[in-house]
């Protein structure tokens, strides 16, 4: 009896080791990891799927797979199962494939922050049922994705931005192109004689005169101010670049407000265009919803942080001899130094209008 225990423990061990070894040298053969988001473009608060699929095309089982990767706390996962995530900031799902079998896992995410998400690097290992030996790799999916920031309602804007929709709604339509003719109505008191359309008269019987388009369209450009005074020294605290997120939104909201309204509108900031660059962010002014989406995809992007002072943008502006342009200026303070800079560009046949962050006021 003693024996026949022995062969037992000596076979078990034989296969265990035997295990141990094929998983340790092809525990991923013939594996494939898949990773996608459902979308690539949302703004903040929508929700997404992050989807995960694996493959096993081979006949042997593989106890267990572990796929490991860094994810933004500004990504919040719905639910938990299957998922350890710690401190929000690392993503672990484990899966049992058995033999020529697939898995498909689709795990809601809401965004919480704008910003540009890389989740394609992940880290896969596979081990034998014991958990003595394992495989593992680097994989690179195509998990990328862009936040925009919030579009706010016009209840959440600035008084002076609602102010600003209001008088370039005006002055769009104070002059009337003598070319561009968009229909025909009945003569009113005041219309001039030469607008007159005498075959439209004749046909009607009634005086009839010619209606114009309108060719006033500004030209916007958003100057975003990515310090929070303006005798800031070295980087911001969180809680001075959390507050100016708000300019951020502010600014995605009036681009918005102005493609659909037919202006042209760029954005121009003295922050990063992106994390590990140091090109400061610059956008002519276009009109098209792709042009939208191009800026969007700059402000989803844009690193909160003084890369030049506020002045010298201002600076950079004038010297490129911007002109006939709305410009719109979103920063949480005011101070002689742009004072003084404005003028000149006002000079210039610029308007040119202070937007405040709420909170925001004079340096």
């Amino acid at each position: 009896m003693n024996m026949a225990v022995f062969w037992i423990i000596v076979t078990v061990s034989i296969i265990a080791l035997l295990q141990v070894n094929y998983y340790n040298r092809r525990g991923l053969s013939k594996v494939e990891y898949e990773r996608r988001f459902n979308k690539d473009e949302v703004f903040v608060g929508d929700k997404l799927e992050l989807i995960e699929v694996l493959s096993n095309n081979k006949l042997i089982p593989v106890p267990w797979v572990r796929v490991e990767s860094r994810m933004s706390a500004s990504l919040k996962f719905k639910k938990q199962e299957n998922l350890d995530i710690n401190m929000e900031q690392f993503h672990k799902s484990v899966f049992f494939l058995g033999g020529n079998s697939r898995i498909t896992r689709r795990h809601e995410i809401q965004c919480l922050k704008r910003g540009y998400f890389d989740c394609s690097r992940v880290f896969v290992v596979a081990g034998d049922i014991f958990g003595l030996g394992s495989d593992s790799r680097d994989v690179v999916c195509n998990a990328r994705l862009t936040v925009f920031p919030e579009i706010l309602k016009p209840s959440r804007l600035p008084d002076t931005a609602l102010k600003w929709q209001g008088d370039v709604a005006v002055r769009r339509w104070i002059l009337p192109d003598p070319v561009l003719v968009s229909g025909i109505r009945e003569y009113r008191s005041g219309d001039s004689q030469k607008d007159v359309h005498w075959g439209a008269t004749a046909r009607t019987g009634v005086l009839q005169v010619k209606t114009r388009d309108f060719t006033v369209s500004p030209r916007v450009m958003l100057v975003f101010n990515s310090q929070i005074s303006d005798n800031l020294v070295g980087a911001m605290e969180p809680r001075d670049t959390d507050f100016l997120e708000t300019g951020v939104n502010i600014c995605a909201s009036l681009a918005a407000w102005c493609v659909s309204n037919a202006f042209d509108v760029g954005f121009a900031s003295n922050g990063a265009a992106k994390e590990g660059e140091n090109g400061l962010p610059y956008l002519e002014p276009r009109c098209s919803h792709e042009h939208l989406r191009q800026l969007l995809r700059l402000l989803a992007m844009l690193v909160i942080k003084m890369q030049v002072g506020f002045h010298a943008l201002l600076d950079n502006l004038i010297d490129d001899g911007i002109t006939e342009t709305d410009i719109l200026i979103v920063s949480a303070y005011w101070s002689d130094a742009i004072e003084k800079r404005v003028q000149q560009l006002r000079k210039n046949k610029n308007t040119v209008t202070y937007i405040p962050i709420e909170g925001g006021g004079q340096d």
